[in-house]
């Protein structure tokens, strides 16, 4: 039997606020799917109220840490804990002796994945890399103005100073495009120095680029 109150208790806000929207994003499935399962109860039981309400995690809310400890037994070792109800499984006998090795929960399938691919990574790095490699030289020191800005910033300063930023020389060279031409004009080679002082079509951003350039460095 239904009751025609139903109250469910999540520390997900993110899931709370998924709930109430219509754009797409992670998680947007398994919202659908409770909306569903929502709209299912409330036709089989008309009025009943279904309510949706945040609760901190594992702040002495009633269930809310034995859930928890069930959902850590379901992802534990398979060996360790099965699937409960299946009288052809014997849970106290050694793996070794059992029939077929017990079932398994999908957190601790995906669990041991992960872990799996850590391992392997941190081999491959192992062996790719050295004490000797990408060391910094003493006497170099990195910009103060670059490494104190974003993340994004930088990256695209070493991109560029570097050579492996998109440029049609690089996208050439890596084999994503056929030529190295520029696409805004008809130079055979889009290099970087192109693209910031030679190129036709961003002439107006380059003057005021190099107008800001000028004021910084005299």
């Amino acid at each position: 039997m239904i009751p025609d109150r139903i109250t469910i208790f999540t520390d997900a806000q993110a899931a709370i606020r998924w709930m109430v929207s219509d754009e797409p994003g992670p998680g947007q499935k398994y919202d659908l799917e409770a909306r569903r399962h929502i709209a299912s109860i409330q036709r089989t039981v008309p009025g009943a109220i279904i309510e949706i309400r945040w609760c901190p995690a594992h702040e002495g809310v009633e269930g809310n840490e034995k859930a928890d400890e069930w959902a850590k037994l379901a992802a534990d070792e398979p060996d360790a804990r099965g699937v409960e109800g299946l009288e052809w499984m014997t849970y106290s006998d050694p793996p070794e002796e059992r029939s077929m090795p017990l079932l398994r929960s999908l957190a601790n399938i995906k669990r041991k994945i992960a872990a799996k691919k850590w391992v392997e990574a941190r081999a491959w790095a192992g062996g790719q890399t050295s004490k000797k490699k990408y060391k910094m030289l003493g006497s170099q020191r990195p910009d103060g103005t670059v490494v104190g800005s974003t993340k994004r910033l930088t990256s695209r300063f070493y991109q560029l100073k570097m050579g492996y930023c998109h440029t049609g020389q690089y996208l050439h060279w890596v084999k994503v495009r056929p030529t190295a031409q520029c696409w805004w004009c008809r130079c055979p080679t889009q290099t970087r120095d192109h693209l910031l002082k030679g190129c036709p079509k961003w002439k107006d951003q380059q003057r005021t680029l190099w107008k800001e350039v000028w004021k910084e460095t005299e």
